[in-house]
C-alpha cells in the first residue's frame, strides 16, 4: 500500500513540508510514496471547508499521513488508514483565554482528529504530555517520533571570533523570547543575525541597546544554512516549543548552542548545549558569556553536538515511522 503525505497549502509555511519531503524520500526506499498539497491556507471556515472538499474528491486508496497543522482533514479520511502527526499544542495555548475559539480548535483540530486517526505521532515527549493534558486519555495513543534535521546541514568547521562573535537567532514569534535575549546582549560585543520578521518593539530595543544586528526574512534552506556557517553561536532561548530544530541544525553544522532549560529543548539538546532559564535575563547573559570566554567548554559542546546530531538523521527518523505504517496495513516492497 502507498503512503500519501498530506501537506499544507503553499504559503502556510515550509519547515514541516521540507522535513517530511526528505522523510518521504527515505521511506520511499522501502514503500511506495507520494504527496498531496492542500489548495488553501486554513484561515477561516470557508477555506477549511474547501480543503475538506478537496480531500474528499481525492478518494485516497492509500495510507494518508497528515504531516502539518491541518489535523481536521482526518475527519473526512478513512479512520483505519490515517496517521496524524502533531507538532505542538500552541494553537490551544494561544486561544485559552478566548472560549469560543478554544472550543472550536479543541474539538476540530485536536480531540476529534486524535480520536479518529488510526495512529497519532508527536515530535517530543513534551508534546505528548501536553496533548494528554488537553485531551485526556484518548491522547495516550500518541507515539513519540522525533523530527530529523535536513541532510544539507553538515559539519562546517570555523574559527571562533572571540572579540566580536556572530550570534544567530532563528525565529521571531513572541515565544522566541527576543526582548529578553536583547536585554541579555546589552554590553556583550557581538553581531546578532535574526531570521524572521521583527516587531517594532524588538527593533526599538536593539537600537536603544546599540546591538549590531542583521535581519533576514524569506530565506531559502541554502541561505539559512549559510547563516549557521557564518555564525559562532546559535541562540535558542525560547519559552515554548514543540521540538527545537535549530538546536540540531547547529549541532550538525558544528556550532555551540545556548538554549532554554525547558522541555523539549533540554531533551533535544542532551549534553550538546548550555541550558539557561529563559525568563532570567542575567542567566541568559552569563550563559552566552561563558560560551564566548571558555574555549574548552565551547569545543566540548561542539563535539557533543556532532554526536547528538547523529541520533536525528533522516534515516534514523524514517526507520521509526516504518513500523507504524506497516502496523496499519503496509508491507515493504
Amino acid at each position: 500500500m502507498t503512503i500519501t503525505y498530506l501537506f499544507r497549502s503553499s504559503g502556510t509555511g515550509h519547515s514541516i513540508e521540507t522535513l517530511f519531503g526528505v522523510i518521504q524520500q527515505e521511506v520511499g526506499k522501502s514503500l511506495p510514496v507520494n504527496h498531496v498539497r492542500l489548495p488553501h491556507i486554513s484561515q477561516g471556515i470557508r477555506s477549511v471547508w474547501k480543503n475538506l472538499r478537496f480531500v474528499i474528491r481525492q478518494r485516497f486508496n492509500s495510507i494518508v499521513h497528515i504531516t502539518g497543522d491541518v489535523h481536521y482533514t482526518v475527519l473526512v479520511l478513512s479512520s483505519s488508514r490515517t496517521i496524524l502527526t502533531i507538532h505542538d499544542c500552541i494553537t490551544l495555548e494561544k486561544h485559552r483565554n478566548a472560549p469560543l475559539q478554544y472550543a472550536f480548535f479543541w474539538c476540530f483540530w485536536f480531540y476529534l482528529p486524535v480520536r479518529r486517526a488510526a495512529a497519532v505521532t508527536v515530535v517530543s515527549e513534551k508534546s505528548r504530555q501536553e496533548l494528554i493534558h488537553y485531551l485526556g486519555r484518548i491522547a495516550e495513543k500518541a507515539i513519540v517520533v522525533s523530527n530529523a534535521y535536513q541532510p544539507a546541514f553538515t559539519y562546517h568547521p570555523g574559527s571562533f571570533n572571540k572579540e566580536k562573535p556572530t550570534l544567530l537567532q532563528i525565529g521571531t514569534a513572541s515565544h522566541k523570547n527576543l526582548l529578553r535575549l536583547t536585554a541579555a546582549l546589552d554590553g556583550i560585543a557581538c553581531k546578532l543575525i535574526i531570521i524572521g520578521p521583527l516587531s517594532e518593539s524588538v527593533t526599538d530595543e536593539l537600537i536603544a541597546r546599540q546591538i549590531a544586528y542583521e535581519n533576514h526574512t524569506n530565506l531559502s534552506q541554502a541561505e539559512i544554512l549559510q547563516m549557521y556557517v557564518r555564525c559562532d553561536i546559535v541562540l535558542f532561548v525560547s519559552t515554548y516549543e514543540g521540538f527545537g530544530m535549530p538546536i540540531l541544525e547547529a549541532n550538525a553544522v558544528g556550532r555551540a548552542v545556548v538554549t532554554s532549560d525547558r522541555s523539549p529543548m533540554r531533551e533535544v539538546a542532551a549534553n550538546a548545549a548550555l541550558l539557561v532559564d529563559p525568563t532570567d535575563v542575567t542567566a541568559i547573559q552569563k550563559g552566552i558569556q561563558r560560551v564566548i570566554d571558555d574555549d574548552d567548554y565551547r569545543q566540548a559542546l561542539i563535539e557533543e553536538g556532532l554526536r547528538n546530531a547523529a541520533n536525528y538523521t533522516v534515516d534514523v527518523v524514517a526507520a521509526r515511522y516504518l513500523p507504524i505504517y506497516q502496523k496499519i496495513g503496509c508491507k515493504p516492497t
